[in-house]
């Protein structure tokens, strides 16, 4: 996997949550439970990253790339 910054992260957790939310709404979904889980999982993965992105600080410009 290439190396990613934390905003090219978080537009890649809103695609999946984008594709995930879509095969929520197909009838040929029989794992809906488990894509919930995998929703609510990605949902508060990207919540987790923008809030380390807003108030990472001194972290942030020192080690890991914005």
């Amino acid at each position: 996997m290439e190396n990613l910054t934390l905003t090219q992260m978080i537009e890649k957790l809103e695609i999946w949550i984008e594709d995930v939310q879509f095969d929520l709404t197909q009838d040929w979904n029989e794992e809906k439970e488990l894509m919930m889980v995998q929703l609510q999982q990605l949902i508060i993965a990207k919540s987790n990253l923008e809030l380390i992105l807003k108030t990472g600080g001194q972290i942030l410009s020192s080690s890991i790339s914005k």
